[in-house]
């Protein structure tokens, strides 16, 4: 499973030549499927339904039957990837379940975090090269290819170019392939847009802070026999402390900067929340403090700003004028995945997750993906809060799990994450989790009641009023 979901991220296969062609997705499935219920045949594992994993069912099978009314050309490509992400999502959840197994997820989404983090920070410092594109990609979001000439502005590599009606662009090239967009960094696959690349890292960080957390109670300081008075448990407990945060601290100074080079605001919005909750939570007003000395670099150096900014935003706000106007005219049953950049004047997706699953699957769909989103994060929440008696290792990752979750429902906000492979993963994680939890301690309960749910889909519903009031506020 952690194969799996390092494949899903790294997409190795596009820049190793030897694993190009192979099925390797399907492989590690159908590998994970096998063993995960051998485990669970010897005893092993332990199996018990997450709260939110028949809601989520829910969503993408009902995503299918919508997408299947509406655009039934296109059912057989977009329904494969709706059963993708369930099934990533589902073997996670499922097969994941123990302390020892969701601790190796953490561990392998935090290093392919630091991998893409490390990848785009060589490539912000790349020389610009002249680029070739598709010949219909003029915004350069598809695979570049640098034709050996270096440049400070593209009109530069329209000069003696070889090929004059080619369409060249200026960009930084990284590893493995990688190319800027618009001078700004970005990995390969999923994460080919620099906002969906800032926001996987930065949610790597509560799992990097919660690996390190390993306070099990005080102990009372004592000498230790050999050594000076002045080496007692305390000192030696503190330098080991220092060598334990150094790295994590490392690694946060570079998602940070990643998130500069990367001028993503999504980014920059995240890194505060996560960060700002997190060290609040271990350090209670000192985070305020250590707020103070990260948030303004991070405001001041983070994002786009100018003309370019101003037209980013304006296009948004186009999109969600859009998204609105498609739930009205397909009379709130949705147009179908993957289908509004084909509806939208812009081209665009909707770069907003909630309004996306409106647009797309309809008034239902948005309320069994609130529904599904809501009861992910309340299991966290509820083991992190809870009093139940469970080892050390789940004791540390609820509370990371429910800040990277909370900071991911910020996030796609400003992206399109509906049925993003990632967003199920952390969602998986928290299936596995509650399992894990309810193997150690029967006691362990996350339901919702009726009140909640028609609660957590009126809140759902009301997003779309409040939008288009905001619209035309904005006019």
């Amino acid at each position: 499973m952690c194969a799996l979901c390092a494949l899903v991220i790294l997409k190795p296969q596009e820049f190793v030549p030897a694993l190009a062609g192979l099925p390797l997705l399907y492989v590690l499935f159908g590998a994970a499927i096998v063993i995960g219920l051998l485990f669970a045949a010897v005893g092993r594992l332990k199996l018990s339904l997450a709260p939110h994993l028949p809601f989520a069912a829910a969503f993408l099978m009902w995503a299918a039957v919508t997408t299947a009314i509406r655009r039934p050309t296109v059912i057989e490509k977009e329904g494969l990837e709706l059963a993708v992400v369930f099934a990533l999502f589902a073997v996670l959840g499922l097969f994941a379940g123990t302390s020892r197994g969701l601790k190796h997820f953490t561990i392998v989404f935090l290093g392919c975090a630091l991998f893409v983090t490390a990848a785009a920070l060589e490539q912000a410092e790349a020389p610009y090269q002249c680029m070739l594109a598709a010949p219909d990609d003029w915004e350069g979001k598809g695979e570049l290819e640098p034709d050996g000439r270096f440049c400070e502005v593209a009109y530069d590599c329209r000069k003696d170019a070889p090929d004059p009606d080619a369409n060249y662009r200026c960009e930084r090239a990284g590893p493995f392939g990688t190319t800027t967009i618009g001078g700004r960094v970005r990995y390969r696959g999923s994460l080919a847009d620099p906002n969906e690349l800032s926001l996987t890292a930065v949610l790597a960080i509560p799992f990097a802070l919660a690996l390190v957390d390993r306070k099990k109670g005080k102990r009372k300081p004592r000498a230790v026999p050999g050594l000076p008075l002045l080496v007692t448990d305390k000192l030696l407990g503190r330098v080991t402390t220092f060598f334990l945060w150094a790295p994590v601290l490392a690694a946060i100074a570079a998602i940070a900067w990643m998130v500069i080079v990367s001028q993503s605001r999504t980014g920059v919005l995240v890194f505060m929340f996560i960060v700002g909750i997190s060290f609040l939570r271990r350090v209670g007003p000192w985070g305020v403090v250590v707020g103070c000395v990260l948030f303004p670099p991070m405001l001041m150096f983070g994002g786009r700003s100018g003309a370019e900014a101003e037209a980013s935003a304006e296009e948004r706000t186009e999109l969600l004028a859009e998204a609105l106007q498609m739930i009205r005219q397909s009379k709130g049953i949705g147009v179908g995945v993957g289908q509004f950049g084909d509806e939208s004047s812009i081209g665009l997706t909707a770069h907003n997750s909630y309004l996306l699953a409106a647009a797309e699957t309809g008034l239902i769909g948005l309320c069994l993906f609130g529904l599904t989103l809501y009861l992910a994060l309340k299991v966290p929440i509820s083991i992190w809060l809870g009093d139940y008696q469970i080892d050390n290792t789940l004791t540390r990752l609820a509370p990371a799990l429910a800040i990277a979750i909370g900071g991911a429902y910020v996030g796609i906000f400003f992206l399109s994450w509906s049925y993003k492979d990632i967003l199920y993963m952390l969602l998986g994680a928290s299936a596995a989790l509650y399992q894990a939890a309810r193997a150690q301690d029967p006691s362990v309960r996350v339901g919702m009641s009726g009140r909640e749910a028609a609660l957590v889909c009126l809140g759902s519903l009301a997003l779309l009023p409040v939008l288009y009031i905001f619209l035309h506020i904005r006019g």
